[in-house]
């Protein structure tokens, strides 16, 4: 056989001699971190089983047994792994045939050699066909040594004596009290969650319905339920603890007033501590404050009025209401009028206002509702609109006839109006031949304000009548 193909016959031995090696140390790794984690496992759940911890330390526990187990699997099992499939840094063939020397002392001298002379025959042309001669020899000489043989496989059995105990222990703790591990790997699990640790009897509380309404009150009921029932509990409210009311051998309640924010509370009775609680507030919504812009007919001659929080109106009819609420927590502001079966929405045109407009023409009630998701119509307010009719302007007149001409007459009386008189006019026409004529007006004076008195005096001698005409 040639030089070649004896020095690559060797080559590949040792190849299969490293493969076997990254075997031996994969099993021995798997063995090793079976071992730690069961260990690791079972230590855990034995200190969480009698100790309960808090979510902080769970937490701590959880991710080191994680960590820990990420570097020994990543080390003892990984690494090899990558090695066998020559991923890495693997061990040289020197190295190899120093392994396989201390097996076989009598080749060890001769597979380094050989490997030595394979480097000089590179770089040394001139005696390069005596040392490959040298090389083929040797090769042969070492040819019928078995390498593999130098690691024994079945050497890694005195490790099970590391993984065997703590498997066996978990077998029997399964079978015998299965929720030490389940119930503890559970809670290890689920590290950021609190758990109330198994007593003689426990709390029970309808954790549904902890929310109340803010600066509301809250009556609270206890349920306790056991073997061994207390005879007295406390709360723990900020690190202050209040009695509880026994109400019966199982009940207790308490009453939460002024609840103005979320708060955390426990119960307490002996050595006996349940899981925290906490009281949910409601954020109630609410009108801070409303403008009230009324923008009044011009009949009137009023001037145009912002009210400040002045919900009950006096207006004349007419009038164009609008409305500016300013609100907190709130989601929505409806109104319903007393003559109307439905409830109309207020425009949102920011966060916390909103704004409605109406025209005011006869009395009405209306409520305001208020609402946001968790409280629909959690408040309400009336309020009332007094519409102030445009009345007709009066007036009241008296005749007299002058007593020396009964051709002189004298009108006088007085004219009023809700709002004040715009003009004042005496008007007569004078009929002829049965044919009506022109309407006549003559202005009056008249005062200032919304009533005025007044007189007028009509000659009828300056009107040049014939006989048969008529004056109305």
């Amino acid at each position: 056989m040639s030089y070649k193909d004896n020095y690559q016959l060797l080559i590949e031995k040792l190849d299969q001699f490293i493969r076997k090696f990254y075997v031996n140390q994969l099993i021995r790794g798997g063995l090793y971190s079976l071992a730690l984690l069961l260990v690791l496992f079972l230590g855990l759940n034995f200190l969480e089983y009698h100790f309960y911890f808090k979510p902080g330390t769970r937490e701590a526990l959880f991710f080191s047994f994680v960590g820990i187990s990420a570097v020994a699997l990543f080390t003892w099992v990984a690494l090899p792994l990558l090695h066998y499939f020559r991923l890495g840094k693997v061990i040289s063939h020197e190295k190899a045939a120093s392994i396989i020397g201390d097996h076989f002392a009598d080749v060890k001298d001769k597979l380094l050699n050989i490997l030595q002379l394979r480097t000089q025959a590179d770089s040394n042309s001139t005696s390069r066909e005596l040392i490959l001669a040298s090389i083929n020899q040797k090769s042969e000489e070492v040819k019928p040594v078995p390498f593999q043989r130098a690691i024994d496989l079945t050497q890694n059995r005195r490790y099970l004596k590391y993984t065997l105990p703590p498997l066996l222990l978990l077998i029997v703790v399964l079978f015998a009290a299965p929720s030490l591990i389940t119930d503890s790997t559970a809670r290890l699990i689920e590290y950021n969650k609190e758990f109330e640790k198994p007593a003689p009897f426990r709390f029970l509380v309808n954790e549904d319905s902890l929310s109340v309404v803010q600066f509301g009150e809250y009556p609270l009921t206890v349920k306790v339920e056991g073997d061994a029932l207390p005879n007295e509990a406390f709360i723990d409210i900020d690190n202050i603890q209040y009695r509880l009311t026994k109400e019966s051998n199982n009940t207790f309640t308490y009453r939460f007033s002024n609840v103005a924010k979320d708060t955390e509370f426990r119960f307490l009775s002996g050595a006996v501590e349940s899981k925290g609680y906490t009281l949910n507030v409601l954020e109630k919504p609410n009108i801070i404050g409303f403008e009230v812009k009324l923008d009044y007919p011009s009949y009137t001659g009023r001037t145009d009025e912002e009210l400040k929080s002045t919900g009950d109106l006096v207006i004349p009819a007419g009038t164009n209401i609008d409305w500016i609420f300013n609100s907190a927590f709130t989601d929505n502001i409806s109104i319903r009028f007393a003559n109307s079966a439905e409830t109309v929405e207020t425009k949102r045109f920011s966060d916390e206002l909103f704004t409605y407009k109406k025209r005011a023409l006869k009395d009405e009630i209306y409520r305001l509702y208020v609402s946001n998701n968790d409280l629909p119509n959690a408040d309400s307010v009336t309020y009332s609109i007094t519409v102030v009719p445009d009345m007709y302007p009066v007036i009241k007149a008296e005749k007299f006839v002058d007593s020396t001409n009964a051709k002189v007459l004298y009108f006088i009386g007085e004219a009023a109006d809700d709002y004040g008189l715009l003009g004042l006019s005496f008007n007569y026409r004078i009929k002829h031949d049965n044919r009506e004529g022109e309407l006549k007006t003559l202005k009056l004076q008249k005062s200032e304000g919304k009533n005025t008195a007044y007189r007028h005096v009509f000659d009828l001698n300056q009107l040049a009548l014939k006989p048969g005409d008529e004056v109305t």
